[in-house]
């Protein structure tokens, strides 16, 4: 079995929205990021180990890493970008290394943006933001041993699978989401982070869960979806009557929405919804097209998102 090459990413800035301040969100610290990194080291250690990759981050946390864990290179990096071109842009550096599998560590915005940087490697997304809907929040020290089989045995391991995600055509152009896209009755991008239900008109959601805060929950009242069914789940949701679906917004923060039509949508095939109002589409929790009043938005799952790693599937190898 061959050595294999991990980077993993560290998005400095995941857990640290608005959601601190209207909800009981944690912040996601620096410190906890740097242990969540040290746990998963060991894990890629055992049994053989890997080579260990970062890229130098404006806060100094994959500095910190490495005075504490021998044998991890820190790619030298200078760039000025932030947000979801930091992340990409990191995504570009650890490919051009020849990685074998990339460990994200944040929050659903986070694995979004890895997708937008076409990662070909598989990825293990590691619960570092909010609301961690894709990512794995049980121990990081399993998921990294899981992480250095994929990438010692190869990317056609069964601990591998596609998932899905939605492809959003608009006027301005096409965006993507892996969770959840959502219309938003404001014309503001503002804050980012979707809290309140009265603004919610609605909904596509590739997870339903009620295990997982933010627009996943509300769909895991009415008809629960993971990402491995064939389907995402669209609801039509209401200002007055239809049936009263509690959610669980963030951590700490429940508001409820009154759902008028939950329908499962078989993969490929497309959503048309033709905006009665100024409103915003919210990708992953997070606000981000504003389109105009008449405005048309066309969503469509399909099965083309990341390969992500499933530590919960690791077995040992064959006696």
């Amino acid at each position: 079995m061959s050595r294999g090459r991990v980077g993993i990413l560290v998005n400095p800035m995941a857990g640290r929205d608005i959601r601190r301040l209207v909800a009981l969100a944690d912040t996601a610290s620096g410190p906890a990021k740097i242990l969540s990194v040290r746990r998963l080291i060991h894990g890629l250690r055992f049994g053989g180990g890997v080579d260990v990759l970062l890229i130098d981050d404006p806060e100094g946390l994959a500095a910190e890493v490495a005075s504490q864990e021998r044998g991890v290179r820190v790619l030298a990096d200078d760039t000025r970008l932030r947000g979801t071109d930091l992340t990409r842009h990191w995504v570009d550096r650890f490919m051009d290394r020849g990685i074998d599998v990339l460990v994200s560590i944040g929050g659903d915005g986070t694995q979004r943006a890895v997708a937008l940087a076409q990662c070909p490697a598989p990825v293990l997304p590691i619960a570092g933001g909010t609301n961690n809907v894709l990512a794995w929040s049980g121990d990081q020290t399993l998921a990294g041993m899981a992480a250095a089989a994929v990438a010692r045995g190869g990317g056609g391991s069964p601990l591998v699978r596609r998932a899905k995600r939605f492809r959003i055509m608009h006027g301005a152009g096409e965006d993507l989401a892996l969770v959840d896209v959502a219309q938003i009755a404001t014309p503001f991008i503002g804050a980012l982070a979707v809290y309140d239900a009265r603004l919610v008109r609605r909904l596509l959601l590739n997870v339903a869960d009620l295990a997982r805060p933010g627009l996943s929950n509300v769909g895991g009242f009415a008809d629960p979806v993971s990402m491995d069914d064939d389907w995402s789940l669209s609801l039509r949701l209401r200002q007055r009557g239809g049936r009263r679906t509690p959610a669980v917004m963030a951590p700490g923060l429940v508001d409820l929405f009154r759902v008028d039509a939950a329908l499962r949508v078989p993969l490929g095939t497309p959503e048309h919804w033709r905006l009665s109002e100024p409103s915003t589409i919210a990708v992953d929790g997070e606000r981000t097209i504003a389109l105009r009043a008449d405005d048309e938005v066309r969503v469509v799952a399909d099965r083309q998102g990341l390969r992500l790693i499933h530590p919960d599937a690791l077995t040992l190898p064959p006696a």
